[in-house]
């Protein structure tokens, strides 16, 4: 009985998830509110609704569930003020750098809330043995690093200059910045924390 207790309200707000991000798919390409130009007309309330909603449903529990500091404060602003923006900035054949900016942050934080979640998954099933803990702090920063690689090729993109060099070096230059915020700083302490005995590295 517990089970369905359990089961039944995960299933229901994965349900009504899907659904949010259906109404935005709708707003957006079925129904085009973009087109509408009045800002408090009732369809583009509607998608208002629907940007805030989607996001709300899906990382809110995510992040409640795993504890990540402001997670959900992140994703919601993130994915809301990308899908206004895709929705209502018409950038025209050659957009000004405020749109652009407008575009590319929001696109940095959603693909950085997604990529949060794969870098810590990965980490704490690779990662668990090593001195140095994997936390949500280094997978959040992880997550931003591989976002900033994207959208930074579709910068590069966008400006006609993307080629395989410039990505490899775009690649490196993160790389290189994880490793500098990995190395130990001077004056911090250089033996690890043990909290929990390990059997398997131990020594007598």
């Amino acid at each position: 009985m517990r089970f369905f207790t359990r089961v039944i309200p995960a299933l229901l707000l994965i349900a009504a998830a899907i659904a949010a991000w259906g109404a935005v798919y709708y707003c957006i390409v079925v129904a085009d509110v973009g087109a509408e130009r009045d800002f408090w007309a009732g369809r583009r309330l509607l998608a208002y609704g629907a940007f805030v909603l989607a996001p709300t449903l899906t990382f809110l529990p995510i992040g409640r569930l795993l504890r990540i500091p402001l997670y959900e404060l992140e994703a919601i602003v993130g994915w809301s003020t990308l899908a206004y923006v895709v929705t209502f900035v018409h950038p025209g054949e050659r957009p000004s750098r405020a749109v652009l900016l407008l575009f590319l942050v929001p696109l940095t934080m959603s693909l950085a809330t997604i990529f949060t979640l794969v870098s810590y998954a990965v980490g704490l099933r690779l990662l668990t043995r090593r001195s140095q803990r994997y936390d949500f702090v280094r997978a959040r920063r992880e997550g931003y690093l591989v976002a900033m690689f994207i959208v930074g090729c579709l910068l590069l993109s966008l400006l006609d200059v993307l080629t395989a060099v410039n990505a490899a070096l775009l690649a490196l230059i993160l790389m290189l910045l994880e490793v500098f915020l990995l190395v130990p700083r001077p004056g911090t302490a250089t033996r690890p924390s043990r909290p929990h005995s390990d059997p398997y590295t131990d020594t007598p």
